[in-house]
């Protein structure tokens, strides 16, 4: 065999190698990223702002999670908050569904506050996230003190559940808005 066909095989052979690990190089790659690029993490079912943003760590997953929490909070104060204003429209539009979860019209449910003429809220640890059909949900207690327009305090005690979608294709953001889903509040005797 001539040197000249020899060198020929020779660099054919180690081309055909590199070729061969370039390939097998880059479909590693590729089946390793395919998985995690078609399955949504955890923070982007919660996360509102991107759908495509990329995983956190579990201490941001924990800020996400109280951050949620402070969220659905705030919407039991400021539920409060209309009440006392007499903002009826508006604490009727913190009921998941534009109000329809109050089980009442707005014209019903501001009649249930027609004798309030202040009312406080105190409210207690929140509950745990919890996930189902691509929603979250969350439970909050709540003490809340009203008085009546005869002068009659009124206490009320039970707890608020709270329900938002996740970042899920179709939804809207009012829909990742946290909402009173249910309510199961008693007058304390």
């Amino acid at each position: 065999m001539s040197k000249i066909n020899f060198r020929k095989k020779y660099f054919t052979a180690i081309g055909v190698t590199l070729l061969t690990m370039v390939i097998t190089a880059c479909n590693n790659s590729a089946k390793s990223q395919l998985p995690s690029a078609n399955r949504p993490s955890v923070a982007n079912l919660s996360d509102t702002s991107n759908p495509t943003s990329p995983p956190v760590s579990s201490t941001q997953n924990s800020a996400n999670s109280q951050s949620s929490e402070q969220q659905a909070v705030q919407v039991i104060h400021d539920y409060y908050d209309a009440i006392a204003r007499q903002d009826y429209k508006q604490a009727y539009l913190a009921w998941d569904g534009d109000g329809s979860a109050s089980k009442e019209s707005f014209e019903e449910f501001k009649q249930g506050f027609a004798n309030t003429v202040s009312v406080v809220e105190e409210v207690g640890k929140p509950g745990s996230l919890e996930g189902a059909a691509g929603s979250l949900y969350i439970e909050i207690p709540v003490t809340v003190t009203n008085v009546t327009s005869n002068g009659t305090p009124q206490r009320f005690h039970g707890s608020y559940k709270l329900r938002r979608v996740n970042n899920v294709p179709g939804s809207t953001p009012q829909q990742r808005r946290w909402h009173i889903y249910s309510a199961n509040i008693s007058l304390e005797q």
